[in-house]
């Protein structure tokens, strides 16, 4: 519903315009999303094996996009939060610490509205995924909050980045 209106308003008024799926935009409204999420500042904030990284990279695409049109979040440890501070096109390289996840853009929507968790996902080929897996697996209740949270900024998933 609240993406309708959004695009509605884009239709009506034509000053607003819904950031594509997985673009520089939408990334930024997602590393705002990551922020709101207490699953993921504060359950990672005080994870031993989240914060044993002072900051990790999270790379994101959408498969059948290509992998040139990546986003990054940018989560940094702060006084035992783990906080989004950068949110918008791929600008760094991906170091042993950090993640990269890409899927269809249909099973990221699937994912988003919390038809499946990442397990599911992962078992059945629908996300994949590369990084440290144990520190995933340790993480498991935040790494479902993330997937969750991938459809609440606005945008137009009809067209690739």
């Amino acid at each position: 519903m609240r993406k309708t209106l959004f695009a509605l308003l884009g239709i009506v008024g034509g000053s607003f315009a819904v950031p594509v799926f997985m673009d520089g935009e939408y990334a930024k409204a997602l590393c705002n999303e990551w922020n709101k999420t207490p699953q993921l500042v504060d359950n990672l904030g005080k994870s031993e094996s989240w914060v044993a990284v002072p900051e990790r990279k999270i790379f994101i695409y959408r498969e059948d996009c290509g992998d040139s049109k990546q986003i990054q979040l940018t989560i940094k440890n702060e006084q035992g939060k783990a906080m989004c501070v950068y949110g918008g096109p791929a600008k760094d390289k991906r170091g042993p610490n950090d993640f990269l996840m890409y899927a269809e853009t249909k099973r990221w929507l699937e994912m988003g509205k919390k038809e499946y968790g990442p397990m599911k996902a992962m078992m059945l080929g629908r996300l994949k995924f590369e990084g440290p897996k144990f520190v995933a697996m340790k993480n498991m209740g935040p790494f479902e909050a993330f997937l969750d949270i991938v459809d609440n900024p606005p945008h137009d998933a009809s067209k690739c980045p």
